[in-house]
């Protein structure tokens, strides 16, 4: 069964863990090296973290399917799992009695390097990864072609900028396809009684932020730095951050791994994520070690939890998780408790060693001057090894407020009238996405930039490619079919069946990003073809073709008629202008025929020298032919 697939496949991964543990501790013993020592420390506490998320994983299957779930000759089917809690009860007739709590955390405890969330955060790495690794590829190719066009033209300095972002973007990829297949070996697929992570689609979450981002960079560890020269002192190592791919921060080169006085307050309008880059300097060019992207979303709701928890404790409520250990949390990265502001330090970011730290409202917010901004001081997990220190605050910008002029009316919020562009029923609108996009048509991203939406059935595709559309809507009746000569007899339906998303795919026919989980992502088994669960009646029977396909054959069949058409009318002109032509270039011999034919011709009357010549010749006898 798929229940005994599974504990097979964890137990696989159990045994290839602990093999990795005991080479890495083999490894520790055969070296005297400080550094390397170290590093393989860290590589079996990482191991050993991973070992127990799958034994806990195994436990958690066991106990769902029943005790002879390990057996081959089970009879239990594979039921509801979920890998975001331990089990609450030895038995598994418990799991079912009444709902499951809700788990507790954000999207910013996930990327927190000691998240106890394992599974989840395996979940949204996957499918951050798979999807940064496919716009990365993108990325190279573009810079690819500038060096080459740069090389040509003999652009030196521009060749060289372009060759070191080359350099830079193939270290990325490989960073990423390194942290992809550790993330890769270590997911389970099964199901879950968990919600899919559909929040890159979510437009309240999705929608770009503008405020004041500070940022404070501590120090790094962990991490697999570039290899240096053997005379070397260290390896010079730098964080970069940038804003919607915008660099915005460099910090000073260090060989600690530590920094002071690197606290930014960066200006953000309209972004979405910022990508912290940890990068090491082993030669000429910047060589990244460690990747970090954290959304402004995820920021500010981490700090609206924060606020909501502050004002909880301070009025005496206690939480009911939290009525056993009256100690409270322990941790320094959980809470921020309000207290004197200190006394010196840079911006907010003073008196940051104790791990709690708060600082006065920016004069920007649109609270009261008294209000106090928490700050988020954790490490983070870098991506594919190490760990940074950060410490992270944002305030959004309100709107200004109106000036009371007294007693007024309120004003009306029109909202302005979109151009509708008809096709097949389909009702395009213009509209800007803020997230990445593929259209439907082409399959080419639409990449934060403006496409058409068909207000009905919501199919989305690029403004050059809403004329090339060959399916109706659902919204068109079938009395207003079109005739059956421009139909396309591919009759091929598609077998979607229920499938795993931990990638970065798209629906066929929306264009949204799938969310991550196996309740709302469908896929054809036949031509590999994704969709939404809510979107596949809205596909077409095109099993096997691509819409470019479909287009240009249909294009082809509408333009054959209309060339017979032409080729006959040309054809017929041409046959009555043969049969013209000999008549019209005889002679006239006579103008009394004419007269007779009733020709709309009038000519002038004669003079008396031309009809008396006219009947002198009349008059002659006939020529001689021989009888």
């Amino acid at each position: 069964t798929m229940s005994d697939r599974v504990l097979q496949d964890v137990s696989r991964k159990i045994e290839r863990q602990k093999q990795f543990i005991a080479s890495a501790r083999s490894m520790r013993q055969a070296t005297d090296n400080p550094a390397m020592q170290s590093r393989v420390d860290n590589e079996i506490r990482n191991l050993q973290k991973n070992l127990m998320y799958l034994e806990d994983t195994m436990r958690e299957l066991q106990l769902n399917n029943g005790p002879s779930s390990g057996s081959q000759s089970s009879q239990h089917g594979s039921g509801t799992y979920s890998q975001m809690q331990p089990p609450n009860a030895p038995f598994a007739q418990q799991a079912n009695h009444g709902p499951k709590s809700r788990p507790n955390y954000t999207k910013l405890d996930l990327i927190k390097y000691d998240t106890p969330h394992l599974g989840p955060r395996i979940q949204l790495m996957l499918s951050q990864l798979q999807f940064k690794l496919s716009v990365e590829k993108q990325y190279k190719e573009g810079i690819e072609k500038m060096a080459s066009l740069y090389r040509m033209d003999g652009d030196r300095k521009s060749k060289a900028d372009a060759e070191a972002k080359r350099v830079e973007s193939n270290q990325k990829i490989q960073l990423l396809k390194q942290a992809l297949k550790r993330y890769e070996d270590l997911h389970v697929d099964f199901e879950t009684d968990d919600q899919d992570d559909d929040s890159i689609n979510a437009p309240n979450i999705r929608r770009p932020l503008t405020g004041k981002l500070m940022i404070r960079v501590i120090a790094v560890k962990d991490v697999d730095h570039a290899s240096t020269s053997r005379f070397a002192r260290g390896p010079e190592t730098s964080v970069v951050i940038k804003v919607e791919d915008q660099l915005r921060v460099r910090t000073k080169i260090t060989r600690n791994d530590k920094w002071v006085d690197e606290a930014h307050d960066l200006d953000v309008d309209k972004a979405n994520e910022i990508e912290i880059i940890v990068s090491d300097k082993p030669g000429d060019h910047m060589l990244p070690i460690g990747l970090l992207w954290i959304r402004l979303s995820d920021i500010a709701e981490e700090m609206r939890r924060k606020k909501i928890e502050q004002e909880i404790a301070g009025s005496g409520w206690v939480r009911a998780e939290n009525m056993g250990n009256q100690e409270g949390p322990t941790s320094p990265t959980n809470f921020a408790f309000p207290g004197p502001p200190p006394n010196s330090g840079a911006g907010m970011f003073a008196n940051a060693s104790g791990g709690r730290t708060v600082a006065q409202a920016d004069p920007h917010h649109g609270g009261p001057g008294n209000d106090q901004v928490a700050i988020i001081d954790a490490w983070f997990a870098l991506e594919p090894v190490g760990q940074i220190r950060l410490q992270l605050s944002f305030v959004k910008f309100n709107r200004k407020p109106r000036l009371d002029l007294g007693l007024g009316r309120q004003g009306a919020v029109r909202q302005r009238k979109e151009e509708i562009h008809e096709k097949y029923g389909h009702k395009f609108v213009q509209q800007q996405f803020y997230n990445i996009m593929r259209c439907a048509l082409c399959g080419d991203f639409l990449k934060y930039s403006a496409g058409y939406q068909c207000t009905d059935c919501k199919y989305t595709c690029h403004k050059k490619c809403y004329q090339k559309v060959v399916t109706k809507c659902i919204s068109k009746s079938n009395a207003e079919t079109d005739p059956e000569e421009e139909k396309i007899n591919h009759r091929i339906p598609h077998r979607f069946e229920s499938t795993t998303n931990i990638g970065a795919n798209w629906c066929c026919h929306c264009g949204y990003m799938l969310p991550i989980g196996k309740k709302n992502a469908r896929k054809c088994t036949e031509c590999a073809l994704t969709c939404h669960a809510q979107c596949a009646h809205l596909v077409p029977d095109f099993c096997g073709m691509s819409m470019e396909v479909a287009n240009q054959i249909l294009s082809e069949m509408r333009r054959a008629p209309r060339q017979q058409q032409r080729m006959s009318g040309a054809g017929s002109r041409q046959s009555g202008s043969s049969q013209q032509r000999p008549t019209s270039q005889q002679p006239s011999t006579s103008y009394g025929s004419q007269s007779e034919a009733g020709s709309h011709l009038s000519y002038p009357p004669a003079s008396p020298v031309s009809a008396q010549a006219a009947d002198k010749a009349y008059r002659q006898p006939a020529p001689y032919t021989p009888s």
